[in-house]
């Protein structure tokens, strides 16, 4: 085709472009702008917090705050009291929280173990009955946890492990397996299989596998797993109620229960709210720095370990 019949044929082009009705573009809906959207985020934020906000406030006050009401005139009346009476040395809070860190630890250790170990089998290693033998590690999960007490303390008494911490790691770690088995099964099946395949070619034997090639890629899973089971074993009071009797194996939930708790009335209980949220606020300051320190790795290990 000649330059001549181009550029013929390009202006009956754009002549027919220019005789055709107007084409209408759908209009998008206006986007937010950005200070649109850090205003939303913090008034969602303080509404969140408004809890934590006065629960760290009510901490701060004497007993008679609530009598007189809380308000603008309550910052007059600010006091320590409280963490005073909490960190007096007959108390014996550091021992109780030295129980309950260490039966967060082992909780989480042995969780974390466990199930890397069952995650790992489950998702790479093919064989017969894997479908049926997982869902029967997620049965506990619709079970209520307080119709397991009876049974789990049979066994502990069994295993003469009653009244001893490593009794209560054993019962926390048999109630968080079912969730963090589901999230590693989970992790491990979302990496490609031709990562593990290569590994293969060159050798890597299963441990080997596991520990080198796996354990680096599911980091993120075994941080999540770690951290709730930490948490189980931090804030856990029930199976500390139950299965511990001897006030030195006393973790500080339960501790707690009984130091912001007085009798002055014969046979009544009364709580004290300002140790009570003292306490709170004291339980809590480990649970939020470990979460702050770890939450990139537990924001992608609990997306990636849910969703398949």
């Amino acid at each position: 085709m000649t330059t001549t019949n181009l550029a013929t044929s390009s202006q009956l082009s754009w002549t027919a472009r220019i005789g055709e009705p107007p084409r209408h573009r759908t209009r998008l809906p206006p986007r937010l702008s950005s200070s649109t959207y850090v205003i939303v985020g913090m008034l969602l934020a303080l509404l969140y917090l408004a809890p934590v906000f006065y629960i760290a406030l009510r901490s701060v006050l004497p007993a008679s705050a609530d009598a007189s009401g809380i308000g603008w005139n309550s910052f007059a009346t600010l006091t320590l009291d409280n963490y005073r009476r909490i960190f007096a040395p007959d108390t014996g809070i550091l021992g109780y929280a030295k129980n309950s860190f260490l039966v967060g630890v082992g909780t989480a250790s042995l969780v974390s173990i466990v199930s890397t170990l069952a995650g790992y089998a489950l998702s790479s290693i093919r064989f017969r009955f894997s479908a049926a033998i997982f869902l029967i590690i997620l049965g506990p999960l619709v079970v209520p946890y307080q119709g397991l007490l009876t049974p789990l303390s049979i066994v502990l008494v069994e295993l003469h492990l009653l009244d001893s911490l490593a009794g209560v790691v054993l019962v926390l770690v048999t109630l968080q397996l079912p969730f963090a088995v589901f999230v590693m099964r989970n992790t491990f099946d979302g990496i490609p299989v031709e990562i593990e395949e290569a590994a293969r070619i060159d050798g890597a034997g299963t441990l080997r596998m596991l520990w080198t090639v796996m354990v680096p890629l599911t980091w993120p899973g075994i941080v999540t797993v770690w951290l709730f089971g930490f948490m189980a074993g931090w804030n856990d009071l029930l199976t500390s109620l139950v299965f511990l009797t001897s006030d030195s194996n006393f973790t500080l939930p339960l501790a707690l229960v009984n130091i912001t708790t007085s009798f002055k009335i014969p046979g009544v209980e009364i709580v004290d709210p300002g140790l009570l949220t003292a306490a709170a606020c004291v339980a809590t300051v480990p649970v939020v720095a470990l979460f702050l320190a770890l939450q990139r790795f537990y924001t992608v290990g609990l997306i990636t370990g849910s969703l398949k």
